[in-house]
């Protein structure tokens, strides 16, 4: 039996108001999200990398940048290496799980 147009249209809002709801979850500021971050920083076989380097691969602005990087550091994906002014950031074992998953 074919559905009415009624009902085809009440899926497509539904469906809608999800996707607008996953995208507002996901921070995403400049281009960039935090997880965007931790890809880069997976994508660097390890290694730690500068965060003016990271920056700039995350397409961030300076203070969603710092935001995002307080949080991953927080939550544990995240270490920073390094003197002030010239650190590196580091993926840990959780962060390195955590990007291979997204």
């Amino acid at each position: 039996m074919a559905q009415s147009k009624a009902e085809s249209f009440t899926a497509y809002l539904e469906a809608k108001q999800r996707w607008d709801r996953a995208k507002k979850a996901a921070p995403t500021v400049g281009g960039g999200t935090a997880l965007s971050i931790l890809a880069v920083l997976a994508g660097n076989a390890g290694q730690p990398m500068p965060l003016t380097d990271l920056q700039a691969a995350s397409d961030m602005s300076f203070s969603s940048f710092a935001e995002a990087i307080k949080r991953l550091q927080d939550s544990g994906y995240l270490t920073l290496v390094g003197t002030p002014g010239a650190e590196s950031a580091q993926l840990t074992k959780l962060g390195a799980e955590v990007a291979s998953l997204a």
